[in-house]
């Protein structure tokens, strides 16, 4: 069994401050206990690792599939075709489309998420989470809709952007935040993004199922075991009096919530989130592209470097980073994943074979852990009841940039394509890196951020 130790523990109605002497463990919420073992955290875990790995299985198949769509059905870029004028035309057709509507969803986000987190005060969390399961879940019906009925593919892109809209990042970040301490949530967020990338372990898997069309039904499968487990495993996380009337905090600035982020408090860490995430959702958009057209290999190929990275982001984020935040500091878990983050640019840029990649399999992890220690921060600075506030901006922004880099990245890809630069979009990665690196050191983070964590996590048998 595990189990989680604790030094101190807070309700959502009480100020939560990293000097309140030790208590013993007590109910959080609608009387849940915080421990990461405890009820409903197995099936969080589950809703969190099957959900992601869906979308990503559908982001996997994508790039060919689309390749082929927008080629009349065939795809002109496998082995030898990678160098020929139809490969590079196809793959410019299919990057710009998919980004036009990756920028879609996120403006769809930018809108949706504040009041998402509204919606989830008012209603509870699992409602919100629920309905967001069954938007991923006809997503996915529609991509295998595609392949067995021939229906356009845009049915698919226009419901992945209704999908995201339906904000689920924003609703798992408030769950945990509900039963969770001040000190526990950097590890918890880390663990977090451990989970989402957890469905690279399972890419092997995906890429060495017989067709498209049995990947999509696996996909489909995974997607309606998140929403079974979602309904049937996950307790709501706050109580009824916890519960806020939408008409009395409903405003028409909360449609434009980067006011709060753009706030003196956390200006800093909004120019660092805007920065380097735009980068990181770049970089990741157009990965499997890139491999394409420089290497000429496909998912089969890459398979095997995708799954050793995950595990080591998993093995990482899991066990790692909460010692790194208590001998570094969260500033020093910062500047370890920029530093990291520019060394997988750099291997991806100027390795000379393919196979050269596997380095990246001892690497990769410590290049994102930036992310879940800027989200704890943001958290960890808000006031119990601004937690939906921030945490909708939060994501607002996160939706910007998820949306952005990856428009930014593709037309960079597509622009240097036909050259011997077309690493360009890792070089801007190493230089963004670099600046977000001298910000960080000389910026003063949230007075309330707690740089120290006192979560232990005993496993026995």
């Amino acid at each position: 069994y595990c189990s989680l130790k604790m030094s101190s523990a807070s309700s959502m109605t009480e100020p939560m401050t990293s000097g309140e002497p030790e208590q013993p463990e007590r109910p959080i919420g609608n009387g849940v206990s915080n421990g990461r073992c405890s009820k409903g955290w197995p099936a969080f875990w589950l809703v969190v690792v099957c959900g992601t790995a869906s979308t990503v299985i559908n982001a996997l198949v994508l790039p060919a599939f689309s390749t082929a769509f927008f080629n009349g059905g065939t795809n002109p870029c496998i082995d030898e075709g990678h160098a020929s004028a139809a490969c590079k035309e196809a793959l410019k057709k299919a990057e710009r489309i998919g980004s036009n509507f990756t920028v879609l969803g996120a403006v769809c986000v930018f809108f949706t998420s504040p009041n998402i987190a509204l919606l989830c005060d008012r209603f509870g969390r699992k409602p919100i989470m629920i309905l967001g399961q069954v938007a991923g879940f006809l997503s996915v019906l529609s991509l295998v809709a595609v392949d067995i009925f021939g229906i356009s593919l845009y049915v698919y892109y226009v419901l992945s952007a209704v999908a995201s809209a339906a904000c689920l990042q924003v609703v798992f970040a408030l769950w945990i935040a509900d039963r969770t301490t001040t000190e526990q949530r950097i590890a918890f967020f880390a663990t977090l993004a451990a989970a989402m990338d957890v469905e690279q372990t399972v890419t092997p898997v995906a890429s060495f199922v017989p067709s498209t069309r049995n990947r999509l039904i696996l996909s489909a499968c995974l997607s309606f075991l998140a929403l079974a487990a979602t309904v049937l495993g996950i307790p709501e996380s706050i109580s009824e009096n916890q519960r806020r009337d939408i008409c009395r905090n409903w405003r028409l600035s909360r449609l434009f919530q980067f006011g709060i982020v753009a706030s003196k408090k956390y200006r800093g860490l909004t120019l660092l989130m805007l920065v380097s995430n735009s980068v990181h959702a770049g970089c990741g958009a157009i990965y499997l592209y890139y491999i394409q057209g420089h290497f000429g290999k496909g998912l089969r190929d890459v398979a095997p470097i995708i799954m050793l990275n995950g595990i080591n982001n998993l093995l990482v984020q899991i066990f790692v980073v909460k010692h790194l935040a208590r001998c570094l500091t969260v500033r020093g878990v910062i500047l370890l994943g920029y530093f990291f983050g520019a060394l997988n640019c750099a291997i991806i840029s100027f390795v000379p074979n393919f196979n050269d990649l596997y380095v990246l399999a001892v690497t990769s992890g410590l290049g994102v852990i930036f992310a879940p220690a800027i989200q704890a921060l943001y958290m960890n600075s808000a006031q119990p009841d601004e937690m939906g506030q921030v945490q909708g901006a939060v994501n607002s922004v996160l939706t910007v940039t998820g949306g952005l880099g990856p428009l930014i990245f593709s037309r960079l890809l597509a622009a240097f394509q036909d050259s011997r630069m077309d690493c360009m979009p890792y070089l801007l990665t190493i230089a963004s890196n670099f600046f977000c690196s001298w910000a960080v050191a000389f910026m003063a983070l949230p007075q309330k951020a707690d740089d120290s964590l006192t979560v232990q996590l005993e496993c026995a048998a």
